[in-house]
């Protein structure tokens, strides 16, 4: 087997992510704004252990341009 073979088999396959937490969208003016919190606990399957947690804050504004939405011509 190769390293990446290994790693994969190790991280992906062996191991379990979950992810909890609420996250907020409000319209603004232009766009969208996103603000919340996630928990994310990676957990190894075999050994029955947590391995990582993680408190992980979001605050995102996105812009949104200008839609144009073409209308069928009536014939």
């Amino acid at each position: 087997m190769s390293i990446v073979d290994d790693f994969v088999e190790h991280l992906v396959e062996r191991n379990t992510f979950r992810v909890t937490g609420a996250l907020a969208v409000r319209l603004v003016d232009g766009g969208v704004k996103i603000s919340g919190a996630l928990r994310s606990t990676l957990r190894d399957q075999r050994k029955s252990k947590d391995l990582l947690h993680i408190n992980i804050p979001v605050v995102a504004n996105v812009k949104i341009g200008e839609i144009v939405i073409r209308l069928p011509k009536n014939e």
